[in-house]
């Protein structure tokens, strides 16, 4: 970064300490303040001045009243308003050093910092300094005010903690990393007892880190940690999290912004022995219960129908997930870049899936997930189709699973229809010549049991399979790595127009036309018909009959009751049952 771009943070507290106006009205001294009795005789027979001196009293309430033009809010410093208020009360004690020794917290959030300068140490009292989502890159320790007691730096570009070696403040307590580009292995070596005697509590929620085992050894050195956040990193995904975390840091109080309790801790008893018989992996499992809304392809009754070829419907539905064989070969680099969440369709599933920050080290992710399709099995048309599928995904490369996660998935919706034919060869010729006139499909129960019995004597050939795609939505994910479990959905896929629906509305509208032609037959015969409103009959037929098809509120949606859920043991008994019957 060019010494132009960046941007240092005692420049950008210098610019929020100006917007405040401590010597302009009606702060400081001017015009408008009432003299000091040293100065009251020189002005108390000057007439020309004509200055209007306010009261004290009335300068503050300027400065706190919300409906004044001088009132700031001045969120970056709760010492902010108390500053100005001094600076009406006692402006001659007013300097820098004075600003300097009273600002005891500074929140430079989304100021575009990205240098962390050594002007800071002018903060003499500082404890507590938030300085999320900036562009810092590193945090020279050695700039740090040793009064500091809160360090946050949530949302920015650091990569390694190396500066953080020497040089720590020594009474901090707090130190927030996340969302950061951490991740790598080679950072626990800096979390000792030595460096961070007094830390309690520790962020390092949406990294990269996959190893829960290393980590949670590392931070059982840090003799008063009682706070930990590691929501959003991979190692969150596996069976055994949060159960070994809790069950190895015996003396945590919160992690991921819940509370431990003492149930908590009885549920989770013995998952920290487990660690040398269990691999850190993660289970998903993924469930297609019913589907509802798809069109009765067999509404199209047509007694002129052709006995041959005999169709037949089926439904399945897929969606993707992640390949993680394909996924270890295909790894891209992607260092030092930034990405977003944009969902994808199912066609575009091999492309890049931009991901929220995310360590170096597992950025090789970001712009390949390689996907493979999954299927239920094919069932045929019912008003509820039930599929009951459930499968498990055990996956191992835990960061390629949380860039799945965090572009969601596609469900798909697809029809299959097969045309069978004789197997004679005469017969198949002239019955494939009367069925290009008009496609019908089965017609009542006895149609029904005549093509049974029709295909117990005949040996069929089946055609080529048509496949049509009725749907497709996107699920979003991310609630899986936000401490969430399971996600149920009942995915709407939006009101299917098919062609036999179509079809099926145009011949129940002509019935009901001839129908009602037929009852006033003699009317109409005695009636003049003008040649001008020929044929305006037929033409709307088709606008009436899809009058329920324009209506959503008379048609049913395509849904599809859709369930992931990550697998997470909780308890020693448990985990070993599940892990020798894989």
């Amino acid at each position: 970064m060019s010494l132009m771009a960046c941007r240092t943070l005692t420049s950008a507290i210098d610019k929020l300490v100006h917007s405040m106006c401590l010597e302009s009205f009606p702060c400081g001294r001017g015009s408008w303040r009432k003299p000091s009795l040293r100065d009251s005789e020189d002005l108390r027979d000057d007439e020309s001045t004509g200055a209007r001196f306010e009261e004290t009293d009335n300068l503050h309430d300027l400065l706190r009243s919300p409906l004044s033009p001088w009132h700031e809010e001045a969120s970056w410093s709760p010492q902010a308003l108390a500053l100005r208020e001094l600076a009406v009360k006692a402006p001659d004690e007013f300097n820098a050093d004075f600003i300097y020794s009273t600002l005891t917290t500074l929140r430079i959030v989304d100021r575009g910092v990205s240098v962390i300068d050594e002007g800071l140490l002018m903060f003499t009292c500082l404890e507590e300094l938030i300085l999320t989502v900036n562009n810092i890159t590193e945090v020279p320790l050695k700039n740090l005010p040793k009064t500091l007691k809160v360090l946050e730096l949530y949302g920015n570009q650091i990569s390694s903690l190396k500066s953080l070696r020497t040089d720590l403040p020594p009474h901090l307590l707090h130190l927030g990393l996340g969302n950061n580009w951490l991740g790598s292995p080679e950072d626990l070596q800096y979390f000792t007892a030595n460096l961070w005697p007094q830390l309690m509590s520790l962020d390092l929620s949406w990294s990269g880190y996959t190893g829960q085992y290393p980590l949670v050894d590392t931070l059982s050195r840090l003799p008063r940690l009682r706070s930990l956040a590691l929501e959003g990193n991979p190692l969150t995904l596996t069976t055994l999290y949060p159960g070994f975390t809790l069950d190895s840091l015996v003396h945590l109080l919160h992690l991921d912004g819940n509370k431990v309790t003492p149930d908590d801790r009885h549920r989770f008893s013995g998952l920290a022995q487990l660690r040398a018989s269990i691999s850190e992996e993660a289970a998903v499992t993924v469930c297609v219960k019913k589907m509802n809304g798809v069109p009765n392809p067999t509404l199209l009754l047509d007694d002129d129908a052709v006995e041959f070829p005999l169709i037949s419907y089926s439904y399945s539905v897929s969606y993707e997930f992640l390949d993680e064989a394909q996924s270890q070969k295909s790894q891209v680099q992607a260092e030092g870049q930034t990405l977003e969440n944009i969902p994808l369709t199912p066609q575009e599933n091999k492309r890049a899936t931009p991901i929220p920050c995310m360590s170096s080290d597992h950025q090789s992710h970001a712009f390949s997930i390689p996907v493979a399709m999954n299927w239920t099995s094919k069932q045929q048309w019912s008003e509820v189709i039930d599929f009951n599928y459930a499968s498990t995904h055990h996956i191992r490369d835990l960061a390629a699973l949380k860039n799945f996660i965090l572009r969601g998935l596609w469900l798909t919706v697809e029809e299959q229809k097969v045309l069978s034919w004789p197997a004679s060869p005469a017969e198949r010729t002239g019955i494939k010549a009367s069925a290009n006139k008009k496609e019908a499909t089965t017609a009542g129960t006895k149609a029904k049991d005549k093509k049974k019995k029709k295909e117990s004597e005949l040996k069929l050939i089946h055609e080529k399979p048509i496949k049509q795609i009725l749907g497709s939505v996107h699920v979003h994910l991310k609630e899986l790595l936000e401490g969430k479990d399971q996600i149920r959905e009942e995915c709407n896929l939006g009101i299917y127009h098919s062609d036999h629906a179509i079809r099926t509305a145009v011949t129940q509208e002509k019935e009901k036309t001839k129908k009602h032609k037929e009852e006033n037959k003699e009317e109409k015969i005695l009636k003049p018909t003008s040649a001008k409103g020929k044929g305006k009959g037929c033409k709307e037929i088709l606008p009436e009959a899809l009058a329920d098809e324009s209506n959503p509120s008379k048609m049913e949606p395509l849904t599809v009751e859709f369930s992931i859920q990550l697998d997470k043991w909780t308890s020693d008994s448990q985990a070993l049952y599940l892990n020798s019957t894989k």
